[in-house]
């Protein structure tokens, strides 16, 4: 099987073409460090005769709030994506699997609902009608929050590696407010995985992706301490705004019997794989 990965310079891109290895000769596209020059909020198609099954769209642009976030995270996100299907047909791929969030399925007034959300639904769309009616199967894996043991992803999960980072130190966990929200986060080893089996299998469909643990914040900082060998301390911060929960988010338990594959790391085996790279840091 000869893949292409869009996403050349994304932690999941890097992590997903690694994996994809397994099944045969895998290129990157991207606008940086790729063997296809790619720029999804520019999309101009590249000639060349590469000949490709499998198309894995592992890019994205998590916006913001100003005018220009906006526009720019639908360009690259939705656009973008039409953009992706497109090549995937030039090159004669007969599957497109698109890495969506679970984002896209909130509505106005769910909590971080925004640019991010309402574009990456947007993708899922287009890339169902463009594949529909090109006849290229599609997959679309609607991903929990990613985590790495690098910090790779630390700008997308900020809260998940500052309790990590105060653990390590020995550090008291602050939790704003008195909620003790839930939180589920899938590791990008498992993500890969993932992917690969359902490129390998040729899964087509909906799926969400997601841990199938959803612990509480109290957890997740335990698992923290017990992880880097230091002292628990967990304080809530009631003068603080809560930290509100995430829409109900189901994982694919469905998906996960039909690759025999489920997530394998817990946020304890998470954050002992972080503890082993700094570790290992000169």
């Amino acid at each position: 099987m000869n893949s292409l990965v869009i996403g050349s310079t994304s932690t999941l891109g890097k992590a997903i073409a690694r994996s994809l290895e397994r099944l045969g000769p895998v290129k990157r596209a991207g606008r940086r460090d790729a063997d296809i020059a790619f720029d999804l909020a520019h999309p101009v198609l590249p000639t060349g005769d590469d000949r490709f099954d499998l198309v894995v769209h592992a890019a994205a642009d998590f916006g913001g709030h100003e005018p220009d976030d906006l526009l720019r995270a639908e360009q690259a996100n939705s656009v973008g994506t039409l953009a992706a299907c497109q090549l995937a047909e030039r090159y004669g791929a007969r599957h497109f699997i698109l890495l969506s969030s679970r984002w896209a399925a909130h509505q106005p007034g769910d909590p971080y609902y925004g640019i991010y959300a309402l574009s990456k639904r947007h993708a899922e769309e287009v890339a169902s009608l463009y594949c529909s009616t090109r006849g290229m199967a599609l997959t679309i894996l609607r991903i929990g929050q990613v985590y790495d043991s690098e910090g790779h992803c630390r700008p997308q999960q900020p809260l998940l590696y500052t309790i990590a980072d105060n653990a390590a130190a020995g550090r008291a966990v602050q939790i704003f407010g008195n909620n003790d929200a839930r939180r589920s986060y899938l590791h990008v080893q498992d993500l890969a995985e993932i992917c690969t089996r359902v490129a390998a299998q040729g899964v087509e469909g909906l799926h969400n992706c997601a841990h199938p643990q959803a612990p509480r914040l109290s957890e997740i900082a335990r698992a923290a301490f017990e992880a880097f060998g230091t002292p628990e301390e967990v304080q809530f911060l009631p003068q603080k705004s809560d930290i509100p929960d995430l829409p109900p988010f189901a994982c694919a338990s469905e998906l996960f019997t039909r690759i025999d594959y489920a997530p394998r790391i817990d946020l304890r085996q998470g954050f002992e794989l972080m503890k082993a790279h700094r570790e290992a840091q000169p």
